[in-house]
């Protein structure tokens, strides 16, 4: 059986928060390390969970709001910085020109580091792969079958199942609750499921947006409603603004779904198999 986890680097949202990061999951299969999102202080988290930034050679974006790319410069140059030679990055279309303007906003940068002598391989010769349809990434560089669902957002987002050995990991991303990712997660061994919608008090900025919010993310309720109706062996609720009860949403997913559910706190490691 593979040694399979899930590190939970940032459980946040783009709301500043000292105690939850933005978002970023790091898929963790033996020796392997598969970056999915990168939001804001990643490349700081990895390190803190002991996962050398330079060791991952790949990233895929769910989708491009900032709070799931805002770590990507950092995390790009500081790997490179750091040893990393290749890199091959999985995203919507949109992220070959999000990436192409990083480099560009640092290339006085990166042509001074070279320029003293550094290889610019893992910096100007990053893979990108791009996808706007859902289904089987027409292009997997990875050694086990990744599929792809279209959710409910603003910008076009993408959930991911990784079905690996025996195991399925199932990343839903921002969504509304629908029915693509009640099917892309059936019978997953482990569901992440956006459910930053607790219930409790709200500044008055979020009270603005609150209607609106709802038709883009899940509430825990609702989070266990899809982990219920996919029959998944456990959930992990993730994507948490700063107002949010942990222990609130943990008992409002639990009256909808019997099995595991995981209210993580950020760099929680969530074994899979």
């Amino acid at each position: 059986m593979s040694n399979i986890s899930v590190v939970m680097l940032g459980t946040g949202s783009p709301r500043p928060n000292l105690n939850r990061s933005q978002p970023a999951q790091a898929l963790v299969v033996k020796d392997q390390t598969i970056l999915i999102d990168c939001g804001e202080g990643t490349t700081a988290q990895l390190m803190k969970a002991r996962i050398n930034p330079q060791s991952i050679k790949y990233l895929i974006f769910t989708h491009l709001h900032s709070d799931h790319t805002m770590g990507y410069a950092q995390f790009l140059l500081g790997g490179w910085g750091q040893g990393r030679s290749e890199l091959t990055i999985i995203g919507p279309k949109g992220t070959r020109d999000f990436h192409e303007n990083i480099l560009q906003m640092y290339s006085y940068d990166i042509d001074y580091r070279c320029s003293l002598g550094r290889s610019a391989a893992g910096i100007r010769d990053v893979k990108v792969i791009e996808f706007d349809e859902p289904g089987e990434l027409p292009v997997n560089p990875l050694p086990f079958k990744v599929t792809t669902a279209r959710m409910i957002h603003n910008v076009p987002t993408f959930a991911f199942r990784f079905e690996i050995d025996e195991k399925v990991i199932v990343i839903s991303s921002d969504t509304s609750p629908n029915e693509e990712i009640v099917h892309l997660a059936k019978g997953a061994d482990l569901l992440v499921q956006n459910a930053g919608l607790t219930t409790g008090e709200k500044s008055e900025a979020l009270e603005k947006i609150w209607d609106q919010l709802q038709k883009e993310h899940c509430s825990p309720t609702q989070a266990g409603v899809i982990a219920k109706r996919a029959n998944v062996k456990k959930v992990v609720l993730t994507h948490f603004l700063p107002e949010a009860d942990g222990r609130i949403a943990f008992e409002e997913a639990s009256a909808e779904f019997s099995g595991e559910v995981i209210v993580p706190e950020d760099l929680q490691i969530i074994k899979v198999g």
